[in-house]
């Protein structure tokens, strides 16, 4: 029991990260960083 709680506390801590990450690329992007612009591109076919 104690090892599936570990699991899903990774999996959360993973998603929470996922989210804050493209929040920040987002921010980045709308301030148009000339070294994001390839990840701009990228993130923006990824559904949020």
């Amino acid at each position: 029991m104690k090892k599936l709680r570990r699991i899903i506390l990774i999996i959360v801590l993973l998603l929470v990260c996922v989210l804050l990450w493209t929040q920040m690329i987002n921010v980045l992007c709308d301030q148009d960083v000339q070294f994001f612009s390839g990840i701009c591109t990228i993130n923006k076919f990824i559904p949020w």
